[in-house]
């Protein structure tokens, strides 16, 4: 019965009798010992995905493989359409079930099942698509059914099971059941599980794809005849025909989008990839399963239009279906990869052979198949979602030709696999296969299908402990038992008499039964000598196009290492350093050594990009803290300093912290053998970054028995406020257990003080606990110096906004008290803190005693100042050093103390450094304003002084200004003009004083009123101050590439 015999070529399988031997061809043979390996490592693979997945987001549906946590539906940031796929019920598990039972594995399936019947449910009002939830969801479940019932009668394993898992899938079809509430029968794209097609966000529901619509009838099909309800195989049916229906007459096409309701298409485009791929799987595979010819006949039909509109060579291009001559566009997708392994069940071996061996050949450029490629092979759309379609076309070649190239093939893709995707927690999806750059993304397919065909194809029938020649493999690879036809009379069963109907002559594989002749025409060496003429099919479409050998990739670059440096200059990129540590990379094609290392050097530069959107795309890494008990001025005080995470190593989650005793490691880079290494033991490792990756600095410690480290940054002057959060990257292999910390330059200097005064400091690394700080202006620091330890020592919690912060911050603190009512005494901690790159200079006593005349050297340093910046960070030193002096004297500032000199000194030589630049004092006093006066405040306590020092300092700007806004001719105007674009005043408010009087006026009034009202100043005294000032340029506003800068 050829129909019968059809079905039994589905699973070639053990069909030895179709299977020929091609050793002594030019095909690269595998030893037993080396496939062995390559199916253990398989299975490894799956696991190390599987058990990521279980012990970080079960039962959520998908796991995030770079942030290691779960991915819910409405909790993570949407994805759009993508996240439809997801129902918040444990998808990737559902998915996966029948792929333990391929591996062996009883005991984990048995465990899984009752994690689903126990937890999942499908009572959830969220939109789900329709396609993808049949496919995965509905598939999963009655293959796990399937999979429990056979191993039960097998084995006599999960006697406990009753049939749950097909209850569930019946509960969870009859919720798809509302989307096929059609004129036309073809179901609705969405359907809200708990509500149907009454959710407001399906109102405008009216289109879907072919695919989506022509993908059910095997799980529906299957259902119905498990539990006897025809509903489900009728709706599907229904869907079918009307497709079917559809098509265009004259060439046999469909469309890839249709209308619901009239059936008008949307989208007149026709290929095989996306949008209409698993329709014309599923009428071949509904003929296999349900043994209804009617579903082959349509199959026949279709095949013919596409090899002959469609197919071009070994490629597959898009046709308009109405005008089939023409092509629609010039890329191909990654989904048709699955086409070859269809030809190959239809029994077309040669173009399966052909259209495989280009797709491999694009893989070998591109280490992955990426999304879209170009018809000169050239990536159109980079990303690559760990698809299986590749995978599933090798196994199926494999298994009719017997050809161990095809085990090469499936080793390379592992190998790509290991070394580009994955991630200590799974396997992560590749953004870009130019770049390598991942993607926070692990779809359940990855588990139900890549791992499976990769496993399967290494594996033999003895192997497995089912006969796959028993079940059909569904488009999400889930296994449905062969003998449904025989469940129910719903479809007929062709048998004898059936077989006298006349062949299309104009379908040149109608109905046609596969036959060893026809599958392999006359010699056992055909598969290679079909590939022998495409040996250079994709390379030689466009020569030009060399296989560049890297040298470095964005992602291995280090600033500190002097090979990479050198390899950058040979591509002509330059590299400026940033103040605050980072680097600016320019790349100019002519300085590099020759054509390659330009055509390089703008690859790397491609990643770089790709690596930076990624960092910001991707959850913010939580900081981490450092913290201290050390005494000052004999009292104990407890310091904590924001630090950056590791990508590696024990995770310092929660309440997760190690503490011990800080050691500085002598050399301090920590790259070779230690000098100290006896002393390393059960210590906290002081490092520095440079010259080796971080995680080789933390396997060297860890070999010595460190219980931590913390790396300071190699940079001077860099701090958590001026600098963006760095978290310290690893090389993909963690095989790290201890925790490593980032701190800046700046903030380090802290740690390093109190480790000098006392050897063997006992520090903590942990999280960070204090998640709200950080309120108003990215300019603020907000710190908390009145927590104590539940010892009582004083406590220091400094926290930052997550935004781009100028070098000099420095803050008052509230300071709402009545000065007048207040008895004599020294300045408090709630008075004033001031943070200078990161480092806190709150207790005088905590510096150490220095030089007498270091403020000369300040004074010298004040007066080579060219921004406001610069001022303000040798201002606020200069006040340090000359109060260190005043305490070593004795002096202390009182609240009712006559003016300070140090506030009289500050204030003179603010005016002689501002006097022959107006725009530095304006600078000052607008988009700094807030720092000057907590600089002032921070040199006098009393009110009092802090407004006659703004006054002078405004009579003084008041003055200058004035004097410069004097007529200038045009050459000293092109002189003053490039002048102010150096210093960074404002050229149009310098031209037009007195049009911007009022305006800045205005402004200056509102920002004092409101700093002054936040901090509990008079702001009457300072309006009487602005009314007097005349001929003041407009502010200058804050730098609108301040951020992109830092």
């Amino acid at each position: 019965m050829c129909s019968m015999y059809y079905r039994r070529f589905w699973f070639i399988v053990s069909a030895s009798w179709l299977v020929l031997s091609v050793s002594g061809t030019g095909s690269p043979s595998m030893t037993e010992e080396e496939r062995q390996n390559l199916k253990e490592e398989a299975k490894e693979m799956f696991y190390h995905a599987y058990t990521a997945y279980m012990d970080n987001a079960y039962p959520a549906d998908e796991l995030m493989p770079l942030s290691c946590k779960p991915r819910w539906r409405e909790v993570e940031q949407s994805r759009g359409d993508i996240d439809e796929t997801l129902g918040n019920f444990s998808l990737t598990l559902v998915d996966a079930l029948d792929t333990l039972v391929v591996m062996g594995d009883i005991e984990e399936f048995d465990r899984a099942l009752r994690l689903v019947v126990r937890d999942v449910s499908f009572d959830n009002d969220v939109v789900v698509s329709v396609f993808e939830t049949n496919i995965r969801m509905v598939g999963g479940l009655i293959s796990g059914h399937v999979m429990a019932e056979h191993l039960n009668q097998l084995y006599g394993a999960l006697g406990w099971y009753r049939g749950e898992l097909l209850t569930m899938a019946r509960d969870l079809a009859t919720r798809l059941l509302p989307a096929f509430n059609t004129t036309t029968g073809i179901p609705h794209a969405k359907v809200n599980l708990k509500y149907g097609m009454k959710s407001p966000k399906l109102q405008s529901s009216r289109d879907t794809c072919t695919a989506c619509a022509g993908t059910i009838i095997l799980e529906f099909a299957a259902l119905s005849r498990l539990t006897g309800d025809s509903i489900f195989e009728e709706k599907a049916r229904q869907a079918m025909d009307c497709l079917w229906s559809q098509r265009h007459r004259g060439s046999d096409l469909v469309g890839t989008v249709l209308n619901v309701h009239s059936g008008d298409w949307v989208r007149r485009d026709s290929g095989v990839g996306a949008g209409i791929d698993s329709y014309y799987e599923y009428l071949l595979k509904a003929y296999v399963l349900l043994g209804d010819e009617g579903y082959l006949e349509r199959f026949n039909k279709h095949y013919s239009a596409v090899m002959k509109y469609i197919s071009q060579g070994p490629m597959l291009l898009d046709v308009h279906m109405h005008r089939p001559h023409t092509t629609s566009r010039n890329f191909m997708d990654a989904l048709l990869a699955f086409w070859p392994g269809l030809q190959v069940l239809k029994g077309d071996i040669k173009p399966a052979i052909e259209t495989h061996e280009m797709l491999y050949q694009v893989i070998q450029r591109h280490n992955f198949l990426p999304e879209a490629f170009t018809t000169d092979f050239q990536v159109h759309w980079g990303q690559h979602p760990l698809r299986p379609e590749f995978l599933e076309s090798t196994y199926l070649l494999y298994l009719a030709t017997d050809d161990p190239y095809y085990l090469r093939v499936g080793e390379q893709v592992l190998r790509s696999l290991q070394k580009h995707a994955w991630v200590p927690c799974g396997y992560a999806a590749v953004k870009d296969v130019r770049t390598g750059v991942h993607e926070d993304r692990m779809d359940s397919f990855v588990l139900s299908e890549t791992f499976k065909y990769l496993y399967l194809l290494f594996a033999k029938p003895s192997d497995l402990i089912i006969d796959l020649d028993q079940f059909i493999f569904t488009t999400e690879a889930h296994l449905l038992p062969l003998s449904l036809a025989r469940l129910s009379n719903l479809t007929v069963v062709p048998g004898p008499d059936n077989q006298d109907n006349a062949q299309d002559s104009d379908v040149e594989y109608a109905r046609s039964c596969p036959n060893a002749h026809f599958l392999f025409p006359g010699r056992h060496e055909f598969a290679e000598t079909i590939r022998r003429p495409l040996k250079n099919f994709v390379n030689n479409v466009c020569p030009s196009r060399k296989t560049i050998r890297r040298k470095l990739r964005a992602s291995e670059f280090q600033a500190g290492n002097s090979r990479h440096m050198g390899l950058l200059k040979d591509m002509g990129i330059t590299i400026m350093a940033l103040p605050d540590g980072r680097v600016q990379l320019l790349h100019t094609s002519s300085n590099a050594r020759s054509s390659d290392d330009a055509e390089e050097g703008l690859l790397f530069m491609q990643e770089m990009i790709e690596l930076s959107k990624l960092q910001q795309e991707q959850p913010e890494n939580p900081p981490r803290v450092v913290s201290f008990l050390h005494v000052v001025d004999g009292q104990p005080v407890t310091t904590t300093i924001q630090a950056g995470p590791a990508q590696f190593g024990l995770d310092l989650k929660g309440d997760v912290e190690v503490s011990g005793p800080a050691l500085k490691a002598s050399p301090l880079r920590a790259c070779e053998q230690l000098d100290n290494e006896s002393e390393v033991q059960g210590k906290i490792a002081i490092i520095e970054r440079g010259d080796c990756m971080f995680i080789e600095k933390a396997r060297r410690l860890e070999a010595l028995g460190a219980v931590g480290g913390i790396v300071l940054d190699n940079t001077p002057g860099t701090s958590a406020k001026s600098s963006p959060m760095f978290a310290m990257s690893g090389d993909g292999t963690n095989d790290v257990n201890i925790p490593l910390v980032f701190l800046f330059s700046g903030d380090a200097e802290i740690l390093l003080k109190a480790l000098d005064d006392q050897p063997g400091l006992e520090v903590v690394l942990s999280d960070f606990a204090d998640k709200d700080v950080g309120e108003g202006s990215v300019e603020e620091v907000h710190v908390d110096l009145k927590g104590t330890t539940e010892g009582g020592e004083e406590s220091l919690t400094t926290g930052s906004e997550e935004s781009g912060l100028p070098h000099v911050i420095s803050i008052m603190n509230n300071r709402q008290q009545d000065f007048s009512s207040q008895e004599s005494e020294s300045l408090t901690d709630d008075d004033l803190v001031t943070v200078i790159e990161g480092q806190q200079a709150i207790h005088p006593q905590l510096l150490d005693q220095e030089d007498p005349h270091k403020h000369q050297d300040i004074l010298q340093e004040l007066e080579k100042a060219e921004t406001a910046e610069e001022i303000l960070v040798a201002a606020v030193r200069y006040v340090n050093a000359r109060q260190e002096q005043e305490t070593a004297k004795g002096n202390t500032l009182m609240i009712d103390h006559p003016s300070s000199s140090i506030v009289t000194e500050l204030q003179s030589l603010l005016v002689k450094k501002t006097a022959s630049n107006p725009g530095l004092l304006k600078s000052l006093l607008s988009v700094h304003l807030r720092e000057l006066m907590a600089v002032l405040q921070q040199a006098t306590p009393s009110p009092s002084d802090l407004d006659a020092s703004l006054h002078h300092l405004l009579n003084q700007l008041s003055a200058l200004t004035i004097k410069s806004s004097a007529p200038l001719d045009d050459s000293k105007k092109t002189a003053f003009t490039q002048q102010s674009v150096v210093q960074g005043v404002s050229q149009k408010g310098d031209f037009n004083e007195n049009s911007k009087l009022e305006h800045l006026t205005e402004k200056l009034q509102e920002k004092l009123r409101k700093i002054k009202k936040k901090y509990g100043l008079n702001p009457e005294h300072i309006e009487g101050i602005l009314s007097e000032i005349k001929g003041t340029a407009s502010p200058q506003t804050k730098d609108h590439n301040r951020q992109d800068e830092l």
